[in-house]
């Protein structure tokens, strides 16, 4: 896919906020130390969109994406590793999940790993939620230039065993590109599915 614009276009920082549903949306989800910003950085071919930090669980909010003025990558709040104040950690929870049952315009949902990690109980967990509320997942598997590529290979075979024949798995490294291009077949896939909104101007 060719990207020839690509800008920050709002945030939700609790339930019923953020840009009014619109274009169809592909949400990234991941721990907060995956390296979500990176890739979207990496996708998009823009250096500093996304903001990355040092510091893992900075993002707490929905972060949304206009890309090509059609369609909107939207960065969820990491998980696993998140800082700040009790009670903004706990509302985080309920502004994911309410995003995910109910956003009309979502049309599928890319999880992230750490290749050299693999499948944990939250990213099971997560894939069978997006299951449950009839989401599309694939896997991105980032950091694949950091194992060799037999070491690679069999990882990313342990991830399509474990996720299931329903959730493509790709071997991403946003270093090098690779996997590039297969997220935007994925992408497109489900942008060319995506159905029109019931509604309209309902808000994250």
């Amino acid at each position: 896919m060719r990207i020839t614009a690509a800008r920050f276009e709002g945030a939700a920082a609790r339930p019923g906020t953020g840009p009014a549903a619109g274009p169809p949306e592909i949400a990234i989800a991941g721990r907060s130390n995956v390296g979500k910003s990176s890739l979207l950085n990496a996708v998009l071919g823009r250096r500093g969109l996304a903001r990355t930090s040092s510091t893992p669980g900075r993002t707490r909010q929905i972060n949304f994406f206009l890309v090509n003025e059609r369609f909107r990558l939207v960065d969820l709040p990491g998980y696993g590793f998140a800082v700040g104040p009790e009670a903004e950690r706990r509302a985080w929870g309920p502004l994911v999940e309410r995003y995910l049952r109910e956003r009309e315009t979502l049309c599928g949902v890319i999880v992230i790993v750490d290749l050299r990690r693999g499948l944990e109980s939250e990213e099971i967990e997560l894939l069978a939620f997006l299951a449950d509320v009839g989401r599309p997942a694939a896997l991105v598997a980032t950091k694949a230039d950091k194992l060799r590529r037999g070491a690679a290979t069999t990882a990313i075979r342990k991830l399509e065993g474990t996720a299931g024949r329903a959730v493509p798995v790709i071997a991403f490294s946003s270093r090098t590109g690779d996997g590039r291009e297969r997220f935007w077949e994925i992408v497109r896939t489900w942008l060319d599915d995506a159905p029109a909104p019931r509604h309209k101007g309902a808000r994250a």
